[in-house]
This record gives structure tokens, sequence and C-alpha cells, in this order.
């Protein structure tokens, strides 16, 4: 049954997708993003939480869509498939049946219950959504759609990586494909392709702040990962010099430019002064 899913994913690929953009407050664009943070963690559960926190704030049409994509995603991962079309199904709602994500996560709720023609219904109308725009912008990001579901939903990051290049290629301005290109690559641990994407967008324009979070979120990870701990004073104790300098650098800039991260400023002052 996945192996029908990844090939219709495939399917849909091969034409334009018609894109949605979405536009909210600075507080809402930032709860939503916290979720999505946990969501590439793999923290379901507390991404559900900051979900419903997301959803309690922020009451916009684009909004309630997003979060309600956000949350089928979460039940998906979690296989509570009738939670997930619920959610994609609210999605649609408010779309008037035009969500993209509605219609993937339905499609993946289907495919997890073993209604495979009813998760073929569903990738349809992707298709049939895809075939009404022939806007580059819009497709450049409706690949880069296809290859955060690839990656984080289906494991594919050979294919994921494969659409995100074309999403970049077709739209070379959109420096947050660049940022997505770095997530990816921290999410399979890959740090040195993390950074390097992140000073990509950093030198084609892509707002500092949100570049020198990334690179702390790198940082951070690869040395938690390393030495076995997440504790301050032991990583302390044990990051070399080269790491300690690149990690409190990273955070330093995040925090002057404006990051408000209490976690991160109590480990640069237990770390880096």
């Amino acid at each position: 049954m996945r192996m029908f899913l990844v090939m219709a994913l495939g399917l849909v690929c091969t034409v334009s997708i018609k894109a949605q953009t979405f536009t909210m407050g600075k507080k809402c664009s930032a709860l939503l993003e916290e979720a999505n943070t946990l969501l590439n963690s793999q923290s379901y559960s507390e991404a559900l939480a900051k979900l419903d926190e997301f959803s309690g704030n922020c009451k916009t049409k684009d909004a309630k869509e997003l979060g309600s994509i956000s949350k089928a995603e979460a039940y998906n991962a979690l296989g509570q498939y009738d939670r997930a079309i619920k959610e994609a199904d609210a999605a649609l709602k408010v779309s008037k049946n035009k969500s993209l994500g509605g219609h993937f996560q339905k499609g993946i709720a289907l495919q997890g219950l073993g209604d495979i023609s009813g998760s073929k219904a569903e990738l349809d109308k992707v298709i049939e959504l895809t075939e009404m725009n022939q806007n580059t912008k819009e497709r450049a990001n409706n690949y880069a759609l296809m290859a955060r579901i690839y990656n984080r939903q289906l494991n594919e990051q050979d294919t994921a990586l494969m659409y995100l290049d074309k999403a970049i290629e077709m739209d070379p301005e959109n420096t947050s494909f660049l940022l997505q290109k770095g997530d990816m690559a921290l999410f399979h641990n890959q740090y040195l392709d993390a950074y390097d994407a992140y000073d990509q967008a950093l030198e084609n324009g892509h707002d500092p702040l949100e570049v020198y979070i990334s690179r702390s979120n790198v940082g951070l990870k690869m040395v938690e990962n390393k030495y076995g701990t997440n504790k301050a004073q032991e990583l302390k104790k044990s990051m070399t010099a080269e790491e300690k300098n690149t990690l409190c650098s990273d955070i330093g800039k995040a925090l002057e430019l404006g990051w408000v991260n209490m976690s991160m400023d109590m480990f640069s002052a237990l770390v880096c002064n």
C-alpha cells in the first residue's frame, strides 16, 4: 500500500500544482514555525499541543487551514488516521476543497487505513488542481511542498531533494527553499550540508535572523548527538574550542538580531561567557 502512495505522489509531481500563498501575523507565524520545528523533530504530541495554542490564537482562514493540515500530519505520523482525516477535512472545508495539503494528508490517512481507492481519489484531486495553473513561482512552491512530504512523511530523501532542487531552479529568488534544504539536511543529521545551505541562503539575501537561528539549531543538535547529552554544563566541558566558538557565535548573532529564546539565553550565559 505504501508503494502505491509513493508512485501516486510521483505522478502528481510530474505536472504543475496550483500553489497557495498564506499570510498571517508575526505571532501566528512564529507559533506555526515552532509547531513545524516539533514536527521536524518527530515530537508529535508536543507539536499537537503547540498547534492547539496556534488554533486558539490564530483565527484567519489561512491559519485555520494551515493548523488543520499540520495537525493532520501529526496524527498521520501517530497512526491516528481517523483524526487525521477529520483535520484534513477541516482544511478542505475552509479552502472550499482547494487545499493541497488537505488532500495530501487525507490521501496519506486513507492509505494508512487501507482505502486505496479513496487515497487515489484524493491524489487525483491534486492532479486536477495542478493542471489549472501555469505560474512558475507557484509551481516552485509546490515542488517544495512535495519535497517536504517526501522527506518528512515518506522518508524519501533523494526524491525530496530532487523536487526541492527543482523548486530552487525554477525560482532562485525564493531563498526560503535554501533554508528548507538546510532543514532537510539537519533532519538527516547531515550537518555540513545543512550549514552550506543556510550559508547560501544568507549569501543570497535571506533574513539573517532566520539563518542564524537555523545555524544555532544545527550546531546544538550536532554536539548533543556527538556527546550524548543536552545538558549545558556537560557540553561546555566536552565541546572542542572550534565547536564552542561556532555555536556560541551563531547563538550570539541570533540573539543580537532579536531571537527571543529563554533556553538559548541561558545556554549562552552558561556556556559562551
